[in-house]
């Protein structure tokens, strides 16, 4: 008898929708809503990771990207779990950006192009002629596929993205957000009770996130029951340590900062979260020991600053091509020595000088490249300068400038 067997694969646990495996590490990652920001971190935020984003003085473009990562929590099916003590966080939730309508956009073409092959004047020896069509057949509508014969969708059959494209043109609809049992959002403002006694922010929504850990079976160390599937949870927190929160020490945001990252190692689940470092440094050149503190505690760090606050002149030349500099501070590195996005970014967002844009419909993050020379009209001299210059060549004797212009003579117009 044979001593070989044949090899049978083993059955491997379903990974929760809306995730990736990393190519480099094999680390389970969840999407920004950004491409470009998905690149710099390596792919995606890696599953039981905490995000830092440093808030800009004058702008709110930290703000934009925390959107941007729950709106695609909800795209993809995610639990949503935010916590803002700066405004209500149903108004905020209610502002996220939607995704892209690629049927009518469609529908848009389609029309643009009757439109104008009307509006187009041709031959009259080719007006008899059958109009041109490609042998090529247009795809079938992506969400048609998930119809069944009621003409109702699916849920089960449809698979969550990875990553959406979001319009900021587009709110996200009042009923996604209101029916959707898959969004919480706490409020930490104090009860008529707790003013009395010291009543700590960063504790209670601390509880609250333990809670929701254990009540939805996010814990990667304990199996979900059969009948509940593996699903990731999204941790939004909007500008943490503002004055808003009214700690009573600084101690507290350290001690919830280090459980809320002993957590999150062991469930499926990810943080980003937005902190007004400006409030704690004296200059933009200088960072105060608790930001680096904060930093240390964190799995990844980027800052964004604009260029509303800059000179004049700096506003002038850069903000026709980008809106400010986007800044790498620290890059997740869970199951490897070195971050991810060394061999995998195109952007290489740790070597590269990135600069990010703002435009109707979309936010990127490019690699910042200065403008050309001479892109601009004007020489970029002082009157005063060029006064001088002008002064300069008349006591020497020069009036023009030619290739075989001698000093001291005046200069013949036919010279090249």
């Amino acid at each position: 008898m044979s001593s070989f067997k044949k090899k049978v694969q083993t059955s491997q646990a379903k990974l929760p929708q809306g995730t990736r495996l990393s190519p480099y590490n094999g680390q389970l990652l969840i999407s920004t809503g950004l491409p470009s920001l998905d690149d710099i971190l390596g792919g995606g935020i890696p599953i039981g990771s905490v995000l830092l984003i440093k808030e800009d003085r004058h702008t709110e473009y930290a703000r934009l990207l925390l959107k941007y990562f729950l709106a695609q929590g909800i795209a993809s099916g995610h639990h949503v779990l935010l916590s803002t003590l700066e405004e209500d966080s149903k108004n905020f939730m209610m502002g996220l950006p939607w995704l892209v309508n690629e049927i009518e956009e469609d529908d848009d073409n389609e029309e643009s192009i009757t439109q104008s092959e009307e509006k187009m004047i041709i031959a009259w020896r080719y007006k008899g002629l059958k109009k041109f069509e490609s042998s090529v057949k247009n795809k079938p509508n992506i969400q048609n596929k998930f119809l069944n014969d009621s003409g109702i969708k699916s849920q089960q059959s449809i698979e969550k993205p990875f990553r959406s494209t979001f319009d900021l043109t587009k709110l996200i609809p009042q009923n996604i957000i209101m029916d959707n049992t898959l969004v919480t959002m706490i409020n930490l403002n104090k009860k008529s009770d707790e003013i009395i006694g010291n009543y700590n922010p960063y504790n209670a929504l601390l509880d609250k996130i333990r809670k929701i850990i254990e009540e939805n079976h996010f814990n990667s160390l304990l199996n979900p029951p059969s009948n509940v599937e593996r699903n990731a949870l999204r941790i939004g927190i909007h500008s943490i340590s503002s004055p808003s929160w009214q700690s009573n020490s600084s101690h507290d945001l350290f001690v919830f900062l280090h459980a809320l990252r002993g957590l999150l190692r062991f469930s499926f689940g990810a943080a980003v979260i937005t902190i007004p470092a400006h409030l704690y440094t004296s200059s933009s050149s200088e960072t105060s020991s608790f930001i680096r503190r904060i930093e240390h505690m964190c799995d990844a760090v980027v800052e964004v600053e604009s260029f509303a606050g800059s000179p004049a002149t700096t506003n002038a030349i850069y903000s026709a091509t980008y809106h400010g500099l986007f800044h790498v501070h620290k890059l997740p590195t869970l199951n490897s020595l070195v971050p991810p996005s060394t061999k995998l970014s195109v952007l290489s967002g740790g070597g590269n000088n990135l600069g990010f844009k703002l435009r109707r419909k979309k936010f990127t993050i490019e690699t910042f490249h200065l403008p050309p020379e001479g892109g601009v009209n004007e020489r970029r001299v002082t009157p005063n300068q060029s006064k001088k210059k002008v002064d300069k060549n008349k006591d020497i004797g020069i009036s023009g400038s030619g290739c075989g212009t001698i000093p001291g003579r005046k200069v013949d117009p036919y010279d090249f």
